[in-house]
């Protein structure tokens, strides 16, 4: 079956980040990193949520990392989001096309899509190309009594070269009025 390898993939990749954020006991870990999260994201404080976004990245080895797809970063944040008690799904279908992940807690719906660059050159840029698919495609128009939030967030994967070390970090989230 063609889906089956990147299912498998997702499974590997999920294990990880449940590895990563629970004990051996499988109890979530550090009240303080779930609580962080929360305060970044109630405050809509995207410099500090970039920082815990970039805490979870930093766990991954080079190894595994370095063959991440796009909707291996949205489902890491996926499954993190999930453990840290946030109702979560991806490609959320609208009638003008699919946002990459979707997130709620009580008081909130958060829309995300996310675009992965090679080059640390060019967040600015995907940046804007994110913003204008979420107002283009409408993704923040729902029928919900939550707050809609929509985020464009900004990945960079870069590969070492001759002058620069690998690069997996969440350069730039920014929320969309």
């Amino acid at each position: 079956m063609v889906g089956i390898p990147n299912l498998e993939v997702k499974q590997a990749f999920a294990e990880i980040v449940l590895e990563k954020l629970t004990d051996k006991n499988g109890v979530a870990l550090r009240d303080s990193y779930k609580q962080a999260v929360k305060t970044a994201l109630d405050n809509k404080d995207y410099t500090a949520l970039k920082e815990e976004f970039n805490k979870i990245l930093n766990e991954f080895s080079y190894e595994s990392v370095v063959s991440f797809k796009e909707y291996a970063f949205r489902d890491v944040y996926k499954v993190m989001l999930q453990i840290l008690g946030y109702n979560t799904y991806t490609e959320y279908q609208t009638a003008l096309g699919r946002s990459d992940l979707c997130f709620e807690d009580e008081d909130r719906l958060y829309i995300c899509e996310f675009k992965v660059i090679g080059k640390a050159d060019s967040v600015k840029e995907k940046l804007e190309e994110a913003k204008a698919q979420i107002r283009e495609k409408r993704y923040g128009l729902r029928l919900s009594d939550k707050e809609v939030i929509t985020l464009a967030i900004v990945i960079v994967n870069a590969n070492k070269d001759e002058t620069h070390g690998p690069v997996r970090e969440v350069a730039a989230i920014e929320e969309i009025l």
